[in-house]
């Protein structure tokens, strides 16, 4: 009698996309929690995003958004060409540094040495901001609420850069302060949690070009 191997479950992809531009990113300032609005160019961005996502992961079930309006607005036209109801997730933030908000990077790195803290210290926050870890455990539990909810589906995710770094390091490395994978303005990323984690695709840009 033959020995037959159960079949194997087809994993949930969650398909990050990074928000569309804002004057932050222009002008080299963090905005974590600070609620900014897209510009113009990060609206075409978007409005590029979603045709990328009809084309090549019509297949998407369900689209989550973090709660900040730069992320809402990337949502709205991939809700729209996918013909899904975005769900608004605030897991799914960007990493708040409290009174620190607004301070250029440059600022940041050489007054402030934010990521030496935040090498050094797991729990440091910045006045009236998050820890990193406690950012980066955030985001995670998001990203595994979201996909045990859509058991081998595809889920489209919109959040941010800052926490996605974070958090990628954190789930494929164990280690939060690996944020060497940076996501640009709406690139396109597949990441598999279960059974084990794994990048299908980072920081596709392609349909980007020309913007």
């Amino acid at each position: 009698m033959g020995i037959f191997s159960a079949p194997m479950a087809t994993p949930t992809i969650l398909t990050l996309v990074r928000h569309g531009e804002t004057s932050a990113n222009l002008d080299g300032v963090w905005h974590g929690s600070t609620d900014t609005a897209l510009t113009e160019r990060g609206h075409r961005q978007a409005a590029r995003a979603a045709d990328y996502l009809k084309e090549r992961h019509g297949d998407t079930t369900a689209l989550y958004s973090s709660h900040l309006r730069r992320a809402r607005d990337t949502a709205r036209p991939i809700a729209a060409v996918l013909g899904l109801a975005p769900k608004v997730d605030e897991g799914l933030g960007e990493y708040d540094l409290g009174s620190w908000e607004g301070k250029t990077y440059k600022e940041l790195f050489e007054t402030h040495r934010l990521w030496d803290h935040l090498k050094k210290d797991p729990d440091f926050a910045p006045h009236g901001g998050e820890s990193p870890m406690a950012a980066t455990v955030r985001v995670d539990a998001a990203l595994r609420r979201i996909a045990a909810a859509h058991d081998g589906e595809r889920v489209v995710i919109v959040t941010h850069g800052g926490v996605l770094s974070m958090t990628l390091a954190y789930v494929l490395e164990g280690d939060y302060t690996q944020w060497r994978r940076v996501m640009e303005n709406c690139a396109v990323s597949e990441l598999v949690i279960e059974p084990e984690p794994s990048l299908l695709s980072f920081n596709h840009t392609g349909h980007l070009e020309g913007i």
